[in-house]
Formats: C-alpha cells, sequence, structure tokens
C-alpha cells in the first residue's frame, strides 16, 4: 500500500482530500489486492499509511461501506465484502458543494432521520441510553471550543446522529445514515467553521439533542418524532445560512 495514493486517479477539479483517500482506497480493493473476506487495515493503520487524519479514513472508509465493499463485524473492525462496487443511488461530491442541491440532500436526510428517532424509541435498550447519553455530553461540551476544532463538533454530533441509527436496531438505516454522513461531513464541518468565526455556538442544537434523547428515553415515538423533524429543520436552515453568501448574523454551530 505504500504507493496507495500515487496510484490513485487524477482529481476531479474541487476535490477534496477525502475523495483522494476514498478513490484510493476504492482502488485498492476493487483491483483485488485485498481478497473478499480478508480483513482491512485499521484506521490508525491507514491513517499513518496515508499521512491523513483518522476522520479523513474514516469518512473514506464509511463511502466504501456504503457502496458494499467493506463491512464491519462487531469488535473486529472492517472487512472486504466485495470487490464490486454497488451500482445504483449515489450523491456525487459535486453536488453538495451547491447549495440548492445540498438542500435536497438534506430534505432526504429528514425523511430518514425522522421516523429512525420514532423506531428508535420504541426499540432502545440500556447501551443505546448510554450510548446517546455519552453523545449528548460529547456534543454540548464541543459548543465551547473554537473554529480550529470545528472538525471535533461535527464528529461529536454525528456520533449523536449515528447512535440514534444505531438504536433502531436496523442495520439499513445505520448504512444510509453513513452514507449521507460521509457526503455532508465537509459541508457541515465548513457551516461549522463559519459560524464558530462569527461568535456562533451549538448550544440550541446541544439543547435539541438532549431533548430528542429524553424523548427517546420515555419511549415515546410521537415526541421524538416531531423533536427531530424540528431538530433537522433548524440545523438545514442553520447549515444553509451559514453556507450562504453574505451571511452577516453568527447562526448556531449545526
Amino acid at each position: 500500500m505504500t504507493d496507495i495514493l500515487r496510484n490513485a486517479a487524477p482529481l476531479a477539479r474541487g476535490a477534496t482530500l477525502s475523495d483522494q483517500v476514498t478513490d484510493a482506497l476504492r482502488r485498492s480493493v476493487t483491483s483485488g489486492a485485498f481478497a473478499v473476506g480478508s480483513p482491512f487495515p485499521s484506521e490508525s493503520a491507514l491513517s499513518q499509511e496515508l499521512s491523513v487524519s483518522r476522520s479523513v479514513v474514516r469518512e473514506a472508509v464509511a463511502r466504501l461501506k456504503a457502496e458494499g465493499l467493506l463491512h464491519s463485524q462487531q469488535g473486529r473492525g472492517a472487512y472486504v465484502a466485495s470487490t464490486r462496487p454497488r451500482m445504483g443511488f449515489a450523491i456525487d461530491m459535486s453536488d453538495v458543494a451547491n447549495l440548492q442541491k445540498l438542500s435536497q440532500v438534506l430534505e432526504l436526510r429528514l425523511g430518514v432521520e425522522i421516523e429512525a428517532a420514532a423506531i428508535a424509541a420504541t426499540r432502545r435498550t440500556p447501551e443505546d441510553l448510554a450510548e446517546l447519553d455519552a453523545a449528548v455530553e460529547r456534543f454540548s461540551a464541543q459548543q465551547r471550543h473554537s473554529p480550529e476544532n470545528a472538525r471535533d463538533g461535527v464528529e461529536a454530533d454525528m456520533r449523536f446522529h449515528r447512535a440514534l441509527c444505531e438504536a433502531t436496531g436496523n442495520a439499513y438505516y445505520l448504512s444510509l445514515f453513513n452514507y449521507l454522513s460521509a457526503s455532508l461531513q465537509e459541508s457541515i464541518e465548513a457551516g461549522r467553521l463559519r459560524a464558530l468565526e462569527r461568535g456562533g455556538d451549538s448550544r440550541e442544537a446541544a439543547e435539541e439533542h438532549r431533548a430528542i434523547a429524553e424523548a427517546i428515553r420515555a419511549q415515546d415515538a410521537s415526541a421524538a418524532r416531531r423533536l427531530m423533524r424540528r431538530h433537522l429543520v433548524l440545523s438545514r436552515d442553520r447549515l444553509l445560512g451559514n453556507l450562504s453568501p453574505g451571511a452577516a448574523r453568527p447562526k448556531a454551530a449545526e
């Protein structure tokens, strides 16, 4: 894997480091460098090999899982599932750079996570609640951080939403969330960074997370659905507002 980035396809205009790493890892799988069923290198090993952050590797691996190339085994990391990516639904990375298309992707997210919250309220386990609580506290702490820690705030935010999808007990919700979050992460990070630079914070979003978690704890599916809808609509408006050219007043960071 020494030349994994060097052997990647030339980058399209506007491609990011995450795009490059995703392309390189995808090619390493589809070329047969890793046999189906074999373990895939860990995040830390790939991070060191490619000289990129673990969050960049994590995003790339999430994309490959959504494509059906990798799958996770509990407590054992990622394994190669196929050398042929699934064809069909996909979000082009250039789409999320367009505010109108980004708005449509965020609308799709509403359709997924609103019902996921209701299902989580009926199926959550004590372990699910513990992870939701930890995610709520982690994100709440991030609202005090500086623009230099914008990525940490996004990862804390994604941890909450991922925990909620895991609490549905439906692996397809989690897979779709992983795909959407990988597609949206850089846009959300950019919006959070702009908000923090202008003095915004995440207090509103943190309280919305807490309210959703409480509804799930109470097994109130109707409230969980309603609160998640409100949260995602507000989050969408905050993100688009922060990314819009000429945005003036600080908005919440998520």
